[in-house]
């Protein structure tokens, strides 16, 4: 199965987080966080449309220099999803700059402030010298972003600070069977990218194809489609030690392929974690046990450890792999 989601970390456990997900054929990638970015390529930066942030503290958010240097004379929209005063540290970044040549310029930022169960939406363009616009807010039942082909769900933890956590979801995946095309003469073409956007739209049997010059409807095609689950990859960093976050992490990440989960003290430091309002590298991975998840990568680990012979990623695997 050739998956929908192909992701990585952009930097190592010790440097600022941002996750890099391309969303396969369709020529666009997400970032969560946006840390230091510069190892990124221009291409790769030319493709990101949405940027999940989980707070601004400047590990999480200094990249958004970078990326809107990238994208200032792209036509496609830049938006932007984050918690409660998102949108004034958009704006303050936007306002630290002089713009008074950028009028032709195309690039828009939309920025979603997501407070609780609400949305509430800005936008920030290139022709306007980049001068907020409020449009109002809208109820949400925790989808961010909600698309035929995906969809981003957000939780809001405790960091002190409110911190956003998301999952990705792919609604269902379609595996094309080469062999039933075989079978029925039919060649691989751009009509199948027409096949699977017509079933993730739910469009009636009744919808026609051209392929090679003859007419086939959605229902006589259905057979050359195999309908899967979908990947789910999710995202949790800078969340206080409590119940409450735990089980809300829980909850947002069960069942994913991939979990990106912070690991910044060991447990021996607990009661520094309390402190300091982040997961130890034993919860993350009792987390990731708990909540069924596949395939665990912690990051984000606190400076201390560098030199140290305990490494974060090795206690928390040791807990994953628990029975």
């Amino acid at each position: 199965m050739k998956p929908t989601f192909i992701h990585r970390l952009v930097n190592g456990p010790f440097e600022d987080p941002a996750l890099f997900v391309r969303v396969m054929r369709e020529k666009r990638a997400f970032l969560f966080d946006v840390g230091s970015i510069n190892k990124l390529k221009p291409g790769d930066l030319q493709k990101v449309t949405d940027v999940f942030v989980t707070h601004t503290h400047i590990d999480h958010f200094i990249g958004f220099d970078t990326l809107l240097r990238a994208l200032l004379r792209r036509e496609m929209p830049l938006r932007v999803y984050g918690p409660p005063q998102i949108t004034e540290c958009v704006e303050g970044k936007l306002r630290g700059y002089t713009w008074n040549l950028i009028k032709e310029y195309p690039l828009k930022v939309e920025v979603f402030c997501v407070v609780e169960d609400k949305i509430l939406r800005s936008s920030f363009h290139a022709d306007n010298y980049f001068k907020r616009v409020d449009h109002g807010k809208a109820g949400i039942d925790g989808i961010v972003l909600n698309e035929p082909l995906l969809r981003v769900r957000a939780v809001q933890l405790d960091h002190q600070v409110p911190c956003l956590a998301f999952s990705l979801e792919e609604a269902f995946h379609i595996n094309i069977d080469k062999a039933a095309l075989t079978e029925r003469g039919l060649l691989v073409g751009p009509w199948l990218s027409e096949l699977k956007s017509a079933l993730r739209t739910s469009q009636p049997d009744d919808t026609v194809f051209m392929v090679e010059n003859r007419r086939y409807t959605l229902e006589e095609l259905r057979e050359v489609a195999k309908i899967t689950k979908g990947q789910k990859v999710s995202y949790v960093t800078d969340a206080s030690l409590h119940d409450e976050n735990i089980q809300k992490i829980i909850e947002l990440v069960r069942d994913s392929d991939t979990f990106y989960c912070e690991a910044y003290f060991l447990e021996r430091d607990r009661e520094r974690a309390l402190e300091r309002f982040h997961l130890t590298a034993k919860t993350a991975g009792r987390i990731a046990r708990d909540a069924g998840v596949k395939n665990l990568v912690v990051m984000h680990f606190s400076p201390k450890y560098r030199d140290d012979s305990e490494n974060p990623e090795d206690e928390a695997m040791r807990e994953f792999r628990l029975h």
